[in-house]
């Protein structure tokens, strides 16, 4: 007996142990997330899901996110943080400006991502113009869910311009919404005739976003949100090392951006960034219903008395401004010229690549240099 309860008793000293080790290492973890690398902290405290603590609520009708109306959370990605405030419609605005005079449509670089409010497009836009600014723009959006807002919104800011603008994973992230039968149908379909699917009631929505939270099993905090379960997650996905590939492409001369030297590195890549051999092929069917999206945008700002401009964020993709001014053309829609703007490195975040306050207020300058010659 005298032997088992030294047993028991060294046992329940290392269980004690671990548990306090344990404990300490999920301490550490929530204070120095990087301490595993950049895209573990990124993983860990992004607000960019529908999940608890996050900024989206799913509509499965439409199949679309949208941001919690009302909600005001901290922000981080690639080691900047930020206020995230939502208006009572759902946009990154303290208040609706309605009426409004110019609507943003766009994606994490018109929301905002990175910034403060005071540091967003549309915030800078309102300054050099004078004039409300809506901001629709949402992380994670493209063509899909901007012709959407675009149709549902527009009758209520009853803008005076609409103002596209289009960034280079667009087309990829197109394919985390839309299956090509569903492309392929939008493309078919008259202009007068697209219709989407009714809108889930708001708050019906969140009731049910959190009844599913509420049933989630005893134990999802631990296996799910604890910083060290998904630490050893992590590392458990990338043991063993992979082995280096033998057609490996040779690294970048010195001097070159993707070297890091002289010249300024193009800016990295944003969340949700997809790759896609068709991306840079306007026959693809994700350049087709973008072309037919953006049709379908002139279409309902032009019934409402708006003018659409079209706006090009390809810092990396030139191919990209090419087929957007192409398709500008074809619709006789004004476009802005932004080829200049990869050029300066201080328009960029670093270490992110979305804009800088510097890049915002650039961008805004050069929208509101657009719509004052078109006025």
């Amino acid at each position: 007996m005298t032997r088992l309860r030294r047993g028991l008793g060294n046992l329940c000293l290392i269980a004690v142990s671990v548990a306090l080790c344990v404990g300490v290492f999920e301490v550490v973890l929530r204070a120095w997330p990087t301490l595993l690398g950049a895209d573990f902290a990124n993983g860990v405290r992004s607000r960019y899901t529908t999940r608890e603590g996050g900024i989206f609520y799913r509509d499965p009708s439409l199949r679309m996110n949208f941001m919690i109306p009302g909600l005001k959370v901290p922000m981080y990605w690639n080691g900047y943080e930020w206020t995230h405030e939502a208006d009572a419609l759902g946009f990154r605005s303290r208040r609706p400006a309605i009426p409004a005079d110019v609507v943003l449509l766009g994606d994490s670089f018109i929301y905002g991502h990175g910034v403060e409010l005071e540091a967003t497009v549309g915030h800078f836009l309102e300054q050099i113009t004078g004039r409300p600014v809506a901001n629709l723009a949402r992380q994670g959006d493209s063509a899909y869910q901007q012709a959407y807002l675009l149709s549902s919104h527009i009758g209520l800011f009853r803008p005076r311009h609409v103002v596209y603008f289009y960034f280079e994973n667009d087309i990829a992230d197109l394919r985390a919404y839309l299956k090509e039968d569903a492309m392929r149908a939008f493309i078919r379909e008259p202009l007068e005739s697209i219709r989407y699917p009714p809108r889930m009631d708001v708050a019906e929505a969140l009731r049910a976003r959190e009844a599913k939270l509420a049933s989630r099993p005893w134990h999802w905090p631990l296996t799910r949100r604890a910083y060290v379960v998904r630490a050893w997650n992590r590392l458990a996905s990338a043991w063993p090392p992979a082995r280096p590939s033998p057609a490996a492409a040779p690294a970048p001369a010195s001097g070159t951006a993707a070297s890091g030297g002289a010249t300024a590195a193009a800016p990295a890549p944003p969340p949700n960034v997809s790759s896609s051999t068709a991306v840079d092929d306007e026959r693809s069917i994700g350049w087709q219903y973008t072309k037919k999206a953006i049709a379908y945008m002139q279409y309902v700002s032009e019934r409402h008395g708006a003018r659409l401009l079209v706006v090009p964020i390809t810092p990396t993709k030139p191919r990209h401004f090419e087929i957007l001014r192409g398709i500008a053309e074809e619709h006789h829609l004004p476009f802005l010229d932004t080829s200049a703007l990869p050029s300066d490195p201080t328009l960029w975040l670093a270490n992110d690549g979305h804009f800088s306050p510097a890049g915002a207020r650039r961008m805004a300058e050069l929208v509101a240099g657009a719509l004052a010659s078109a006025r």
